[in-house]
Parts: C-alpha cells; structure tokens; sequence
C-alpha cells in the first residue's frame, strides 16, 4: 500500500467511559484496506467495545476513528454507509422469510427494487442460504441465523465490514466456508475488524492481529511482528530418524542457542530455541550432521495466535466489559 494512502480504519486515542468504569483507555489502531484485522483478548478486554464504537453505536469520551478518512464521530450518516456491522448475537426477525429479512436491510440502504433483488440473491448464494431463502428466520437454527445476519451485513457491498465473533455456532465446514468468504472479500478490496475466540479460526483468516486487555492495545501487528516483540527467541522444530548424539551437547557451544528440549521420551524429537539468524541456523545443521546426527526435519516453528493470546492473559488478571 502507497505510503500516502490513509488507513482504511483508524482508531487514535480512544477512551469509553461507563460511569466511573473505564471500558477502553487511549486505544489506537489502523487497519489497512483489504486486510483483515483480528481483535482478540481476554473477557473485558474492550473488544466489543471498542467494534460498537466504531459502528457508530456508542460514542466515545475521547479519541477520533476514520474511515478512510470520514470521522465517525462528526459524520456518522457517511460513515453507516460505508459500514456492514455483524453483532455477536444475530437479531433477525422471526416472522420475516430469510430473503425478506436481507431485502429489509437493503431497503435501508436505499437500493432500488431491481438491485435489492440481485444483491439478495447475490449474497444468500456467497452465505450458502439459497435453499434457505423462503424459510421463515424463526425456523432457522442459531448458525444459519448468523449466515443470515453475515447475509444481509454484505447486501449492500459495504468497504468495511465489523464482524463480533462470525464464527460463533457455525459448524467445521461453514466455518473454513465463512474464512474462505472472507479472504475473498478482503482480496476483492474489503477491509475487515473480526473479534472472535475461535483463536484457530484468526491463524489463517488475519493479515494482522491485536491483543486487548483491560481496555488498552497490549500489542497490535502481523503475528511474527507480536512474536518478534515478546520473546527474542526463534523455535525451531528438530527430529532426527532415529536416536543418536544428544543435540544439547552437540548445539550447547553455540553462544546463539538458548535452549534444547525434548519433545517426548523417543529420543528423536526435539526444540530448540535460539536468538540467531538464518545463516546460524545453517551453522547448527551442519554441526549436527558433522556429529552424525540424522537430521530429517529442521523447521522454524510458526508462532500461534494461540501462544500469544495465553501469553498475554497470563501476565495478569483481565477486568469486566461492557
């Protein structure tokens, strides 16, 4: 992206006061266009918070968020155009048909009957509800309901999209469908804010991910960035073919290597933490074969959202959100 080009979102300095209870605290974020940005915490990070605000939905004590460039704040009608907001818990209406409940929602937006009527079809066919549209919304179980509130979030083709825990009660091929929808949708230029707590589900979908806690951005960037910043170490998975030298020995003069573990009792597979480079991780390989070690996998360990997230909640306890 051309270093001109402003953030899609923007969040700088942001501060949401309940009463006395300070549920975000200077929070400040950007989300480039056609990324997907990840929002994950503990409960009570502000994580929710912090996605209402920017939807227009609670208005902050201080700070600024933009749109590419519109503020929220001082012009929100502009700014709900350029917004498609998915809460946590799906409100549909239980007596419309599911085609209905989309058709509402492009009303809203001001489509015109022929171009509502594509663009519904158009996003039941991306949410997989097509054989579902004439179904009435109160006969549709909790994870087709969130395909119909993804749905009519997407009808009209909104730049930014605010999805609060998408993933929630959806089954484990409507869940890799839902990731492969989104990676679409960012690749065809939408840019995306997820909070979700399916950690595994953020791995593969996010660009970049931030960690809340207690209101306040701990650490925000792409996951080898956050990894990078919270432990100088670099993983290395080792495993040899069969037992043989012991590689804490072989590897301990290695001023570079900081540790060696093994993995279980076979005597084969190891980890090996370190704090060098690409060309120090050349010097162990060939220190082991040199040793006669059999060396058949030697890979950089890829730091998991997972890792990070257990990281940050163990430092201390997380408040309650709002």
């Amino acid at each position: 992206m051309p270093s001109f080009r402003l953030p899609m979102i923007s969040v700088q300095d942001l501060k949401i006061h309940y009463g006395d209870f300070v549920a975000v605290d200077r929070l400040s974020f950007e989300v480039r266009k056609g990324s997907v940005y990840g929002l994950i915490g503990p409960n009570g990070a502000g994580k929710t918070t912090t996605i209402k605000a920017i939807a227009t939905l609670i208005e902050p004590t201080f700070g600024e968020i933009t749109l590419d460039g519109t503020s929220v704040l001082h012009e929100p009608e502009q700014a709900r155009r350029m917004l498609g907001y998915m809460p946590d818990f799906p409100p549909v209406y239980d007596d419309l048909r599911v085609e209905e409940f989309c058709d509402l929602f492009a009303h809203a937006y001001g489509l015109d009957p022929v171009r509502r009527k594509e663009k519904v079809s158009e996003c039941l066919g991306l949410t997989g509800l097509t054989d579902k549209r004439k179904d009435l919304c109160k006969t549709l179980s909790r994870g087709m309901k969130q395909r119909a509130l993804l749905a009519k979030t997407l009808v009209h083709d909104p730049p930014v999209m605010l999805l609060d825990e998408p993933a929630a009660n959806l089954d484990p091929k409507a869940r890799i469908d839902l990731r492969n929808l989104l990676r679409k949708l960012a690749s065809d230029g939408k840019t995306i804010l997820v909070s979700s707590h399916v950690l595994t589900e953020l791995q593969d979908l996010c660009d970049a991910i931030g960690i809340m806690k207690q209101g306040q951005m701990v650490h925000s960037g792409t996951i080898e960035e956050i990894a990078e910043k919270t432990s100088p170490d670099k993983i290395v998975l080792l495993e040899f073919a069969s037992p043989g030298p012991e590689p804490g020995t072989i590897l301990s003069p290695l001023d570079f290597v900081s540790s060696v573990d093994a993995l279980d009792e076979s005597g084969t597979k190891y980890e090996v933490a370190h704090t060098g480079t690409k060309d120090d991780e050349s010097r162990m390989i060939t220190l082991l074969v040199e040793k006669r070690a059999r060396v058949c996998r030697f890979q950089p360990k890829q730091s998991k959202v997972e890792d990070l997230f257990l990281q940050v909640e163990s430092e201390e306890e997380g408040g309650e959100e709002k």
